[in-house]
């Protein structure tokens, strides 16, 4: 395998959580590629993948991307810490960066903002309702003459059979990824995007392979968090045949989503007990620490977590 592409998933792949088995995920991958044309995308591209979910959406969304030759942007425009400005502002100078050093440059932007945060009340609020309207806010500061805005809805109906216009090679960039953008408030000649490869990336997940035999593995959407794609999201697709989306919050001290968090680090612990997940990604030991301490017993069976590249086993 040299360039990044659905062949790469365990064809015993399982989406637990949809009810969703490999040929149906080869299906949507192929309604995503037609999107992306019809959208006027071409190899070459950046495409930055906005979802508060790990779903079979996420997946598919970005094997599309890959398979032509279009590159992913990874970048945190969900979770906010900090002040907003500042976020806005960077998200504003990193556009203005990938400008200056990319030609012919198109940043487009797919999310799932608009779907309920309860799936079992469509009529409920969605992403969109969160902070004040804040990824609102985050998706007008992406540039018209630089950008187009997609939802993932849009997919639903695109034809299912595969299309493939242009060949890819595992030297073209397929990823590129950022620094927290909270963080940046000036950006300088010392900061800039990272372009990887197919090549480079696929190597990189030979590093990590061997260590992935558990079976049942849940997903995160927080792809961005020390750029997990090679050491957790492929790895994890390519080994375990049940996949799970568990969708870990990432800790937040702020009073006004405090309920939610509490909500879903509750609903986190009991999946990974009930499902019987072996694996789980989680972004950093603040929120691990959360979960471990609102936990209210142990384990019944070993459970291994991801802390970026660090990992922790625990019961």
């Amino acid at each position: 395998m040299t360039t990044i592409t659905r062949e790469l998933i365990n064809p015993n792949f399982y989406h637990v959580t949809e009810d969703m088995d490999y040929a149906t995920l080869c299906k949507r991958i192929n309604k995503f590629k037609h999107l992306y044309i019809s959208k006027g995308l071409k190899k070459g591209d950046n495409i930055s993948i906005g979802t508060l979910t790990a779903n079979t959406n996420m997946i598919a969304c970005h094997f599309a991307a890959w398979e032509l030759g279009i590159k992913t942007f990874l970048v945190n425009i969900i979770i906010v810490s900090g002040d907003t400005h500042f976020y806005i502002e960077g998200l504003k100078h990193l556009m203005y960066a990938l400008d200056k050093t990319c030609t012919d440059i198109r940043a487009d932007v797919i999310h799932d903002f608009n779907m309920p945060i309860d799936p079992n009340n469509s009529g409920g609020l969605t992403r969109m309702d969160l902070k004040n309207g804040l990824y609102r806010k985050i998706l007008d500061a992406f540039p018209p003459n630089m950008s187009q805005i997609m939802t993932m809805e849009e997919v639903a109906p695109m034809p299912g059979t595969d299309i493939q216009p242009w060949e890819v090679s595992p030297e073209d960039n397929c990823i590129q990824y950022s620094e927290d953008l909270a963080k940046i408030k000036v950006v300088s000649q010392a900061w800039w995007p990272k372009l990887l490869s197919h090549e480079q990336i696929l190597d990189s997940v030979q590093k990590y392979l061997p260590d992935f035999t558990q079976d049942k593995v849940a997903l995160s959407r927080a792809l961005h968090h020390d750029f997990c794609i090679d050491y957790y999201f492929l790895p994890a697709l390519m080994t375990a045949t049940k996949i799970y989306d568990i969708n870990v919050m990432d800790y937040t001290d702020r009073k006004d989503e405090q309920q939610i968090l509490n909500f879903m680090v509750d609903y986190v612990n009991q999946q990974i007990e009930k499902k019987k997940i072996e694996r789980v990604l989680v972004p950093d030991y603040i929120t691990y620490d959360y979960m471990k301490n609102k936990k209210t017993k142990p384990f019944s069976k070993e459970v291994i977590f991801n802390i970026g590249k660090e990992i922790v086993k625990t019961h």
